[in-house]
């Protein structure tokens, strides 16, 4: 699935002319001809690299995932926030708030998530979870063991089960929230109810 580790010079022009066909267009309709054409390069150097369309593109979404959180961890160190002193649902949302950052500073990835979001009930759908859940599943695991230990959650549930209730709410978030992928502030209001509620319930 991943580049090779070869030096590829070419790198930078592909995944940009991969960004801009897959923001353009769903999957299917993505010309690979177009990508390799856009991006100054040969078919053979392009085959070297990867198999084809669809390990190029969950390339490209590894590569906006793994953009998103190192800006996200970049964020986080830089502000004078104490970031260790917040309990796991502050953390949270300040982290999803320097996501919401990232997409309007990176706003072809952000279009890419949405256009992803819309391949539900298609094959690529799924194989692109599952391609990127297991890294979304180790930075939870992180937080909600840290948090475990801070004594931050209900002592009455056991850490494994805190651990799979968490990682699938999250990870099934857009599954609720599909209304708001153009509108970002709104999308910010979705996810503080909805960590609110996580924290809270709906009891009075």
């Amino acid at each position: 699935m991943h580049i090779k580790e070869k030096k590829f010079k070419s790198k930078d022009k592909l995944i940009g002319a991969t960004l801009n066909e897959f923001c353009e267009n769903n999957f299917e309709n993505a010309s690979l001809n177009r990508i390799i054409k856009n991006a100054g390069i040969s078919k053979g150097t392009f085959y070297y690299h990867f198999k084809n369309k669809e390990s190029l593109y969950l390339f490209l979404l590894k590569e906006g995932f793994d953009a998103k959180w190192t800006f996200i961890n970049s964020y986080t160190t830089e502000h004078t926030v104490d970031f260790s002193k917040m309990d796991i649902f502050d953390k949270f949302l300040y982290q999803a708030k320097a996501g919401m950052l990232f997409a309007s500073e990176y706003p072809k990835y952000y279009k890419l998530g949405n256009m992803f979001l819309k391949e539900k009930g298609n094959p690529i759908y799924k194989k692109a979870i599952e391609h990127l859940r297991n890294d979304s599943s180790e930075i939870l695991t992180h937080m909600i063991d840290a948090a475990y230990e801070n004594n931050e959650l209900h002592t009455s549930y056991s850490k494994e089960f805190i651990n799979k209730l968490l990682i699938h709410l999250f990870s099934y978030y857009d599954d609720i929230f599909t209304d708001s992928t153009n509108d970002l502030d709104k999308s910010l209001a979705n996810l503080e109810n909805y960590v609110r509620f996580i924290k809270y319930g709906l009891k009075n």
